[in-house]
């Protein structure tokens, strides 16, 4: 799968549920995609686990983390379950007969590993979507600001790196 059928993925979501206005709940998609996500101590080198056992899939994200941070990784993880990475076989499927854990790996964080980047960009397209997005900013002056890029990672209730990233994907900035 490609970053942009992953992308495409998480509008179509937003699409079939209608979301209308910033900031898209996660959690109540994660519900609706029957994902149950609980908080947790997972140490500070994993943000966020992708439980699947049995037919029945969880998410858990680290209790520690900023809540726009605990959004992104939810998001996150519900990209890696709308996409399927849970039922490949690859580096980041750990799984016994009963059991499959999907988690960032090392090169994840590099920007290397072509599923958590699909992951990623399914995030930013959830959280952010395009449409709402740029109606945001056809509001705004012409020339905006870093307060407005601030203003707009509040309402969407995302880090300003990660607004920035969009805003400048999109050809906004």
């Amino acid at each position: 799968m490609s970053v942009q059928l992953a992308r495409i993925a998480a509008e179509k979501l937003i699409e079939r549920l209608g979301v209308q206005a910033p900031p898209v709940d996660v959690e109540s998609i994660a519900s609706m995609l029957d994902l149950r996500v609980v908080t947790e101590d997972l140490g500070s080198d994993i943000s966020g686990l992708l439980v699947s056992r049995d037919g029945t899939a969880s998410i858990a994200v680290r209790r520690s983390d900023h809540p726009n941070r605990r959004r992104f990784t939810i998001a996150h993880e519900i990209g890696h379950f709308v996409l399927r990475h849970h039922l490949q076989g690859n580096e980041l499927v750990h799984a016994d007969r009963h059991q499959e854990v999907i988690y960032r790996s090392p090169r994840a964080s590099e920007g290397l590993d072509p599923i958590e980047v699909q992951a990623n960009q399914f995030a930013a397209s959830l959280l952010m979507p395009a449409r709402l997005v740029r109606e945001r900013v056809d509001s705004l002056p012409k020339s905006f600001s870093e307060r407005d890029v601030k203003a707009l990672a509040n309402e969407f209730k995302v880090s300003e790196q990660a607004m920035t990233i969009r805003l400048t994907g999109l050809g906004l900035i």
